[in-house]
């Protein structure tokens, strides 16, 4: 009799676990786990971004002084964000020629050293760069994570940097992640958005921003964007200029 019930019970197990296992708790779904890396980002007292840009070039949006730059693409960067309103940057960009370039930013004030490591000289902000628009409620990353569209977890979690995080992909409207670059990038139409949370702890580790505009050239690989997010709370490592 009591093996009877045993297998009575094992049949009804195998019948429902994928039910089961498919319902989302409020931890792993979309919008709840974007909610809480975002808090997290924006309580943190610092972090560093990597940025990245693969495939065809994507010109900057640089207007200095009310005056347009010549044409820039930027291959990658490092920044440390100093909560709320600082940023240090060390850019490789193409303008001509490849320079390498530093920018420390500071309220409404800005410093260039040019090339990296020369001293730092204070010029007129680049129109639109506002470090306060990442981190801003209604602005930057929040306006991204809080306005996606058909925002869904992947169906099997990714690793970065050797660690599990959670996929979630989306779409966003270009004029969304504009602030999330510093207004450096200026899309004209949606944008595809990977973003990575850590599994562990919550925290947003990367994201990818695929420029929908840029597919369909049989010549190149579209244009994408990389955001990585890392050493929440490290103490600053860069000298700030005098002023």
């Amino acid at each position: 009799m009591i093996n009877w019930i045993v297998l009575l019970f094992a049949a009804a197990l195998m019948l429902c676990p994928v039910a089961s296992q498919a319902q989302a708790t409020p931890e792993t779904e979309p919008q709840a786990l974007l909610d809480a890396a975002v808090d997290a980002l924006q309580s943190a007292r610092s972090f560093r971004l990597g940025i990245e840009q693969t495939g065809a070039p994507y010109q900057l949006a640089l207007t200095l002084d009310g005056v347009n730059m010549l044409p820039a693409t930027l291959s990658s960067a490092e920044a440390q964000v100093i909560s709320p309103d600082e940023l240090y940057i060390s850019a490789h960009v193409h303008l001509i020629l490849p320079l390498a370039l530093d920018i420390y930013s500071r309220d409404d004030r800005q410093w260039l050293s040019f090339p990296s490591g020369a001293p730092w000289l204070q010029l007129p902000a680049f129109e639109g760069f506002d470090i306060g628009r990442l981190l801003a409620p209604d602005d930057g990353i929040d306006k991204v994570m809080t306005n996606l569209n058909d925002a869904q977890i992947a169906a099997n979690r990714a690793l970065v940097d050797e660690r599990p995080a959670w996929q979630i992909q989306a779409t966003a409207a270009g004029d969304a992640v504009a602030g999330l670059l510093f207004g450096f990038i200026n899309p004209q139409e949606d944008v595809a958005v990977d973003a990575y949370i850590d599994a562990e702890n919550g925290r947003l580790v990367l994201i990818e921003i695929l420029m929908l505009e840029t597919v369909g050239d049989p010549e190149t690989d579209p244009s994408v964007w990389r955001v990585k997010f890392y050493d929440y709370d490290a103490p600053r490592d860069f000298e700030p200029p005098a002023g």
